[in-house]
Formats: structure tokens, C-alpha cells, sequence
């Protein structure tokens, strides 16, 4: 498969609910370095903001983001 296709994704079942997990940004974000490479900070966040940027990563409403 070349670089610039993009591969074919099953569509989700209406009877399939995706699993919920509540937990911290910063266990998500500590949990991924495990998988990435020391240097691989930059590939975190890349994939943290599409996740975030996708709905697969979501705040709790009530949550007070600050800055």
C-alpha cells in the first residue's frame, strides 16, 4: 500500500457501543509515550490533538480547562 492511500475502515454497528474509559489527560498522554519512542514527544502530541480533534478524546463538560 502506498504512503498517500488511505486504507478501508469497517463502519461501527449501531449495536456496538465503544468503550468508555474516564481518566486523566495526563495518564492518556503517559500511557502513549509507553508506546512511542523516547524522542517521540512531538508524535504524542500530533496524536493527543487528533484525538482530540476527532471526538476520540473528549473533556467531561463540566471540566475547567485553564491555561
Amino acid at each position: 500500500m502506498q504512503r498517500n492511500e488511505i486504507s478501508p475502515t469497517e463502519a461501527l454497528s449501531t449495536a456496538e457501543a465503544p468503550t468508555r474509559v474516564t481518566t486523566t489527560l495526563y495518564d492518556v498522554i503517559a500511557a502513549l509515550q509507553t508506546v512511542v519512542e523516547p524522542e517521540g514527544d512531538d508524535l504524542s502530541v500530533a496524536i493527543v490533538a487528533e484525538w482530540l480533534r476527532s471526538g476520540r478524546l473528549r473533556f467531561p463538560e463540566d471540566a475547567t480547562i485553564a491555561a
